[in-house]
């Protein structure tokens, strides 16, 4: 079977979450990712069955809702994608980031909390699929990746920005 998700891993080579789009190229799309370990007392699992049909990941494994990304193409080149955490009963999330793909040439994204300061900015500006991305301290890397690459389509900056996640080695607990 083809595998149709990707996967966080921690230094050690654990993976710490699955993740995967639901849609692609659309107008909007959306992007849940999955966790061993339950979010909240009393929730409920993710049908295996559903997982392994549609994404390929393995019966035996039970995952959990964490997160989702929500992408909204908003004209040509720029696209908005909120980042939410699920925090207690059937779909109740609290959005936790925001970024937003600006009109340029190259890649250029801003991550903020909602309806605020800016936490992350990315930027691709020259012909290589080199991104520099900044962080404010304390703010939650694998989230601020995830959410950024989903503003932008291109498959060459999606790799480089999971590459600079892997690169740092971001720290997810389960």
């Amino acid at each position: 079977m083809k595998k149709k998700h990707s996967t966080i891993v921690d230094a050690d080579g654990k993976v710490k979450a699955y993740v995967i789009t639901k849609s692609g190229l659309a107008k909007r799309s959306e992007t849940i990712i999955l966790k061993k370990l339950p979010s909240y007392d009393g929730q409920e699992p993710v049908d295996p069955e559903m997982l392994e049909k549609s994404y390929g990941i393995e019966k035996d494994v039970t995952l959990y809702d964490f997160a989702k990304i929500e992408k909204k193409k908003t004209g040509l080149s720029t696209s908005t994608a909120s980042y939410s955490i699920v925090f207690g009963g059937e779909g109740q999330y609290k959005q936790l980031y925001e970024a937003e793909k600006l009109n340029s040439m190259g890649f250029h994204c801003i991550v903020r909390v909602p309806g605020g300061d800016a936490v992350a900015t990315a930027d691709q500006t020259n012909a290589t699929s080199n991104v520099v991305v900044n962080v404010a301290e304390g703010v939650d890397l694998a989230a601020v990746l995830l959410t950024g690459q989903c503003t932008h389509s291109d498959a060459s900056t999606t790799g480089a920005m999971a590459g600079k996640a892997e690169e740092l080695q971001a720290d997810i607990k389960a």
